[in-house]
């Protein structure tokens, strides 16, 4: 696209481990997770939900294992893989019983954490939860300002609301885990910039509109004085398949899937790699089998290639 600002370097590869949807359970998880990181992606990441709203069955399925959770389980199975939220729904929780969990789970996994946040869009989850949708936005700043807050150590604020109290372990990753931040609003670009350290973008945007996003999002990081180079971590569906591409494209989760042999599903993350940092990809399974069978398809014959070929 012209005019568009391209991101460099080797993309890392990262797998969602199937904590929501008819395929939930730990059985699966746990392969998942053992498989990731054995075959060397990078990062495995879990979903939030709390609950599924009846009208929202068809989407994520009726059961979901809660977020933290499962990642702490998987951080005790597996031993290199990076731990990722995609995304932590902050206004769901107390920011600082939020903030010790997610230090605890950084300081036990070795300093694997990423945290990836966004404010919300299911409003009946919302509702059960009982906590105010429409200021939510506020309430996501507010939890990231108490978070960073905390998690500095001995370097708390003498005169933040925590001056005078401990907050022991902070997270083993200084001066916190990297922060992606969820959205592509601008009120979420202006919360990437003063509060972390990319962006958490999925494939629901169609593909013009998601490179135009990521143009306006690393113009603005740069316009905002931020000197390092942003993550941008795009959360795709993958689905390796024998035959050739569906005519018509495939919806995943709300999401746009790549699905195809593995040289084309190579192809099209090559292709977006100049733009994308981090692919966050949720394989598209209907059976544990087929699940399997596309962690390692994408694992083996797709992600490889793209390393050497960065």
């Amino acid at each position: 696209m012209t005019g568009a600002v391209h991101v460099h370097g080797t993309p890392r590869f990262g797998v969602v481990v199937p904590n929501s949807g008819p395929l939930a359970d730990r059985q699966n998880i746990e392969t998942v997770a053992r498989m990731a990181d054995d075959l060397g992606f990078d990062s495995i990441w879990a979903i939030d939900h709390i609950v599924i709203p009846a009208s929202d069955v068809d989407t994520f399925g009726q059961t979901v294992f809660e977020q933290l959770i499962v990642l702490s389980h998987v951080a005790g199975m597996t031993k290199r893989a990076s731990l990722g939220t995609t995304v932590m729904v902050l206004p769901y929780r107390n920011a600082v019983v939020a903030a010790k969990m997610l230090a605890t789970l950084d300081a036990l996994s070795g300093g694997r954490l990423i945290l990836g946040i966004g404010s919300g869009w299911v409003e009946p989850e919302f509702r059960v939860l009982g906590v105010d949708y429409e200021s939510r936005g506020d309430t996501t700043d507010k939890t990231l300002e108490v978070m960073k807050s905390l998690w500095s150590g001995d370097d708390l604020d003498p005169e933040s609301e925590f001056s005078d109290i401990k907050f022991l372990p902070i997270p083993v990753q200084r001066p916190h885990p990297p922060i992606l931040v969820g959205g592509h609003s601008m009120r979420a670009f202006r919360r990437a910039v003063e509060f972390g350290q990319g962006w958490h973008p999925t494939t629901a945007l169609p593909e013009d509109e998601l490179i135009d996003a990521v143009t306006r999002f690393l113009a603005y990081w740069q316009e905002a004085g931020r000197k390092e180079v942003p993550e941008v971590a795009l959360g795709i569906p993958i689905r390796v398949t024998d035959g050739p591409p569906p005519d018509e494209p495939e919806i995943w989760l709300g999401a746009r899937t790549v699905a195809g042999p593995a040289s084309y599903v190579a192809e099209e993350l090559a292709r977006l790699s100049q733009y994308i940092t981090h692919f966050v990809i949720h394989p598209a399974a209907r059976s544990s089998a087929e699940l399997l069978e596309q962690v390692e398809a994408i694992g083996l014959d797709v992600v490889p290639g793209l390393r050497v070929r960065s």
